[in-house]
């Protein structure tokens, strides 16, 4: 599981605890904390980055073409 697939879970209120937090903690983060926080979850910060600062498609290109949500949102089913 990717970076991207685990901040699309986030969106969704499917990721456990840790990510939930986590993906909290790189929302409300500056960016010298976000670099920061990029050192130890790379992927992570760059869905966060891909998903607010460049587009919601760009986003869903890098996720796991097999992951569930993806499929969901791409038939429609599931609203970004």
């Amino acid at each position: 599981m990717t970076g991207y697939d685990r901040y699309l879970e986030f969106q969704f209120n499917w990721s456990g605890d840790f990510f939930t937090y986590l993906f909290r903690a790189i929302s409300m983060a500056d960016e010298f904390n976000l670099a920061k926080l990029a050192e130890g979850f790379p992927e992570e910060v760059e869905a966060y980055k891909t998903w607010t600062r460049v587009g919601q498609n760009a986003f869903l290109n890098k996720c796991s073409d097999s992951h569930p949500l993806k499929m969901k949102v791409l038939s429609g089913e599931y609203i970004l």
